[in-house]
């Protein structure tokens, strides 16, 4: 077993290992098979005392070598692999203590909404690690079914493909509405952070309900950045780049040219969990606005495939960013139209949702009301399809992948790459 596969391994006597799914920085992802009723679950086990997160992608398949063969060699060197429950309940009241439950914890507050993954049990491996069992989606995450199934570019008639995406946007606006009335914030909304089982021989039978789980079901996984706390320090690095608010790129609080755009006396100045309060980072911002931003992102990835930009920030380090640039500092709110097959009304949405103050975005119940009526197409062809198409637009990257271990993706594809961000520093 020189891949040092956990294939066939068996663990408590019924949980068979069947292939591995996922890997990351700080563990794996297997289907597994409970022997006794054939159920199917994706077990992510998470190393307790994992090596550090390094910045190069070198560095990271280190780790992920470095945690394949720990986790192999304790399941090859017993006879007899057993793992202990740990009471569900017991984590979701105690664990956001514990480093290596607070992921678990969060994410237990909110899973019973369907559009959360289910967990279904936690077990302790030994000193070793952390094992989570929970439903398994065979058809992987919405990336792989954005861009190489393309359910949604292949989805015909145009009506009926519009409401296949509003089906799966008006998921993703309920189900993060939802984890904010439970006190919980994802901060790393992206493609390879929701599920999906699609039905494509479904036929609609009318237009309403338009949320139609027979048709489509999504699920968020990944709660590993998800905060507590409404508000988030304005120079918190948190999230995926792709998919970060300005805010969380850009400090706003010493950027002049932020302060010139946004009234920051709005933004009062809070002590939160003894951080202490200096210029760079005395300003607090929502949290729950940088999961809207996120989402205005997601929509351009399920209409069109493709990103607005690859980065929301004003660092010229940052290069290849004219797009984000333009739309916000030269109040070219038309440019999206410009580069994307998007309708104006689709546009205005989106400009509701990329507000530079995070005060301004579109609250949830109406972006809800938003998405029900808007034409995301309509009126695209009125303007020449070559500008349209992206073909030559740098800026137009398919969404890319991360490593984020519970991201069900084939081994072969772990490295489409590398974006996710804890919490740090950010330049002015």
């Amino acid at each position: 077993n020189p891949n040092m596969y956990l294939n066939n391994f068996v663990m408590n006597g019924n949980i068979r290992f069947v292939k591995k799914i996922g890997a990351g920085t700080f563990g794996l992802i297997y289907l597994v098979e409970d022997v006794n009723t054939g159920k199917q679950y994706a077990a992510k086990m998470v190393l307790k005392d994992p090596p550090p997160k390094q910045g190069s992608s070198k560095d990271s398949t280190e780790n992920k070598k470095y945690i394949q063969a720990k986790i192999f060699n304790y399941f090859a060197s017993h006879q007899q692999v057993v793992a202990e429950d740990i009471e569900l309940d017991l984590i979701k009241e105690d664990g956001v203590h514990c480093p290596f439950l607070r992921e678990i914890a969060l994410h237990l507050k909110v899973h019973k909404h369907p559009n959360v993954i289910t967990i279904h049990r936690v077990l302790n491996l030994g000193d070793l690690a952390i094992v989570i069992l929970m439903d398994y989606f065979e058809q992987g995450d919405l990336f792989n079914n954005i861009i190489d199934n393309q359910i949604f570019l292949k989805h015909k008639p145009e009506h009926h493909k519009q409401l296949l995406m509003k089906n799966v946007m008006l998921q993703l606006v309920e189900v993060i509405e939802y984890c904010h009335e439970q006190g919980v914030y994802h901060c790393d909304l992206k493609p390879e952070n929701i599920m999906i089982r699609y039905n494509s021989s479904y036929k609609r039978k009318s237009a309403w309900p338009l949320v139609d789980y027979d048709e489509v079901h999504i699920v968020l996984i990944d709660f590993g950045l998800a905060m507590s706390s409404n508000l988030i320090c304005c120079n918190a690095c948190r999230g995926s780049s792709f998919y970060m608010a300005p805010e969380r790129t850009t400090n706003y609080n010493t950027n002049r040219v932020i302060r010139g755009l946004v009234d920051m006396k709005q933004y009062h100045s809070v002590e939160i969990n003894n951080v202490t309060v200096t210029e760079s980072n005395s300003k607090f911002f929502p949290t729950l606005a940088g999961d809207i931003w996120s989402l205005g992102v997601l929509f351009i990835n399920i209409t069109c495939a493709r990103n607005p930009w690859p980065i929301a920030s004003f660092n010229e380090n940052h290069g290849n960013n004219e797009v984000f640039r333009g739309y916000m500092l030269d109040n070219n709110k038309n440019i999206l139209t410009s580069i994307l097959p998007i309708s104006f009304q689709f546009n205005r949405l989106l400009d509701k949702i990329f507000q530079l103050n995070p005060n301004d975005r579109i609250a949830l119940p109406e972006l809800y009301k938003e998405v029900i009526k808007c034409d995301f197409f309509h009126d695209f062809k009125k303007r020449n399809s070559s500008s349209a198409s992206g073909k030559d637009n740098y800026q137009l990257n398919t969404p890319p992948e991360t490593d984020a271990c519970n991201s069900y993706v084939n081994s072969d594809d772990e490295e489409r790459g590398k974006d996710s961000h804890s919490e740090e520093e950010i330049e002015d």
